[in-house]
């Protein structure tokens, strides 16, 4: 871990003693001292069946906690020493003080039950196994590009197993907690209580824990998000990093890294295999499959005998709409409902509108310290920004003009949420978004309609977006993706088809047929019409041609430095003070440098934030300038009042 940790603080240039605590679980970092998550456990100290058998008469309360013992040969716990008889202490004291009874620690390692009646594996499914279990002992990079339920998570269980007969333990990533319920009652099925689990719903102590008993080995697999790839342990022999496109691998914000790189760089370490799976596969893993740097294995076929639906458009020009949706989506939600089907609505994002303004004078309502508008939470009701948290009351007129009456815009989940119910009120509406899921308790409870196949409309953001089975969903709507055709990112082609091919292919999993709709204002769009016409594998090939023509990543590598201060010419200044070291090294001409620039959201939580950008296809010649001018960077002072970072690898320009 020490090795890993060196390794990502001289690759991301981020400081040694940060990385390191990155490395660590919260609870560890701060002044605490290690609190054991060993159970202490009783246990008979003889065998002499007579002794006991003497207590009958004598002691019946000593005898019942004796018999208990005898039954149960692992120990009992406090806890359950305490159901058989609630002043218990003074009986086990006694019982010690014979020499009847002992305690330990327990350290149990969960069994690993043997489960019957497996799945059927599918033929494709069958070829991978063989194909990756003689890799195992080494290490390589193996992409899983699997369609829409085609079983990626069985070949994964059936990988893990493998590892866990060998004596071995695993770290199983995924993005996002809402993608670990179904995954635990899966699991849990297949491997008892044999695993962790972590992710940012827990508290600190909660992860710690689960951190820890992954270490002593008391369980094989670490299910967890980000932060738990560095979860310790002195056997590992496998990572699988689910859903590796996703973007929420990358950490934005403190020490900045892609779990996913860095997985694969712990795994090479270790010489061990790791497994990427995805529907939608990043044009980054696409790339390097291309140069034969991964092993790809493809499953085309889904289990049942319906293929994942083509997504359908339909054209809302001149549409009347409510709510967000168009008379045609209503005709198709009824008609799939009618026929007991469920239906999923995407629309990615939260609260009730967007833009909250004045329609005499324009005024909009937007943050006091960011630079975008409010939105507004009529349940609250507040108008608050998704940014910094800012919030405030809606107004009663305008604040500018005077005018008596302010109107809301848009649509957001909660509006769409008031809508349906109002429109079906004898349909359950399940809404799934940050403003409503809390805790992955929250969201089970919410997903339980799903699990019962009763008639249902489901609406969410990325929530819902990827990774849930329920074969009952028949109809995957998305709604307002339109913005995404126009935005500044050069990701937002690729982030747009992901998610649009990962909604649609929410639908069709069971014994029913499924369908896709997209409604959009742009039908003509040439990114609609390969949405129409081709596979995902086939438009990623398109991205890619254009990235390589355009120099972007994945074909350059990008390093940002990024400056924020309260002042906007200070955070520039910054900048410029960098680029001028960086100027000084040798073949600093061969890249592309562009800025200092304000960033494209300049002003966030009160700071005013500025970039400057490295471009280049020769990755060597970056790193040598970076390493030149480190030394002169690490000198310029960082304050309060401005203060920098590096990112490299810079996941947006």
């Amino acid at each position: 871990m020490l090795s890993l940790a060196q390794w990502l603080a001289d690759y991301y240039l981020q400081p040694l003693g940060e990385v390191v605590f990155q490395c660590l679980p919260g609870y560890l970092r701060g002044a605490r001292s290690h609190v054991s998550t060993r159970v202490k456990c009783w246990l008979l100290a003889t065998s002499d069946v007579a002794l006991i058998d003497n207590l009958r008469q004598r002691s019946p309360r000593q005898f019942e906690i004796c018999e208990a013992m005898r039954a149960r040969q692992s120990g009992l716990t406090a806890l359950d020493l305490k159901k058989i008889n609630p002043n218990w202490h003074a009986v086990v004291k006694a019982l010690e003080n014979k020499k009847i009874l002992r305690w330990d620690w327990m350290e149990a390692k969960a069994g690993l039950p043997r489960v019957t009646g497996l799945p059927q594996l599918s033929p494709e499914q069958d070829q991978i196994l063989g194909q990756i279990e003689p890799r195992l002992d080494s290490f390589a990079v193996h992409l899983l590009d699997g369609i829409t339920g085609s079983g990626k998570t069985e070949v994964y269980l059936r990988l893990i197993q493998s590892r866990l007969d060998a004596g071995m333990q695993v770290i199983y990533l995924v993005p996002e907690i809402g993608l670990t319920n179904q995954l635990i009652e899966r699991i849990e099925r297949r491997f008892g209580s044999c695993f962790a689990i972590s992710h940012s719903g827990l508290t600190d102590l909660q992860r710690y824990r689960a951190w820890d008993r992954f270490r002593r080995a008391e369980v094989g697999i670490m299910l967890g998000t980000r932060s738990s790839l560095f979860s310790q342990c002195d056997n590992l022999g496998l990572i699988i990093i689910d859903e590796e496109h996703d973007h929420s691998y990358r950490q934005e914000d403190g020490i900045r890294y892609h779990a996913r790189d860095v997985a694969i760089k712990r795994a090479q370490m270790l010489d061990i295999p790791i497994v990427l799976g995805s529907a939608t596969p990043s044009l980054e893993s696409i790339k390097n499959c291309a140069r034969d740097t991964y092993f790809r294995y493809r499953l085309d076929q889904r289990p049942t005998q319906f293929p994942p639906p083509r997504l359908e458009l339909i054209d809302v020009r001149n549409s009347r709409f409510e709510f967000g949706c168009s008379q045609r989506s209503f005709e198709r939600i009824e008609q799939h409902l009618a026929a007991a089907g469920q239906v999923l609505i995407y629309l990615n994002r939260r609260g009730y509108a967007p833009i909250v303004m004045c329609h005499e004078c324009g005024w909009q309502a937007l943050c006091r310290h960011c630079d975008a508008r409010l939105t507004l939470h009529q349940s609250v009701p507040r108008l608050l920004c998704h940014h910094c948290g800012f919030s405030q009351a809606v107004p009663a007129g305008c604040p500018e003009c005077g005018h008596d009456e302010v109107k809301h815009y848009g649509i957001g989940t909660e509006q769409l949420e008031q809508g349906l119910q109002q429109r079906y009120p004898q349909t359950p509406i399940l809404r799934i978004d940050r403003d409503v899921i809390a805790s992955r308790e929250a969201l089970k409870s919410r997903l339980q309609q799903l699990q019962s196949g009763e008639p249902c409309i489901l609406i969410g953001t990325q929530m819902i977006a990827k990774g849930h089975d329920y074969p009952a969903i028949t109809l995957s709507i998305v709604l307002d993706a339109d913005q995404a055709l126009f935005s500044a990112s050069y990701r937002a082609s690729e982030r747009l088809v992901q998610t649009l091919f990962q909604v649609a292919g929410r639908s069709g999993r069971g014994d029913r047929a499924g369908e896709a709709i997209l409604q959009t204002r742009f039908p003509e769009h040439p990114l609609m019409q390969a949405l129409l016409r081709h596979s995902y594998r086939e438009i990623a090939a398109d991205l890619l041609r254009e990235r390589r023509q355009f120099g972007f990543p994945p074909y350059a590598r990008v390093v940002m430095f990024r400056a924020d201060a309260i002042k906007l010419e200070d955070a520039l200044q910054k900048l410029e003070q960098i680029r001028a070291r960086l100027t000084s090294a040798q073949d600093f001409d061969a890249l592309s440098c562009v800025g200092p620039m304000p960033a494209l959201m300049t002003r966030r939580i009160g700071r005013y934030r500025a970039q400057l950008c490295l471009i280049s296809e020769d990755y060597r010649v970056l790193r040598s300038v970076l390493a030149q001018a480190m030394p002169a960077l690490e000198d310029l002072p960082s304050s309060a009042r401005v203060g920098w970072s590096i990112d490299v690898d810079a996941y947006e320009l």
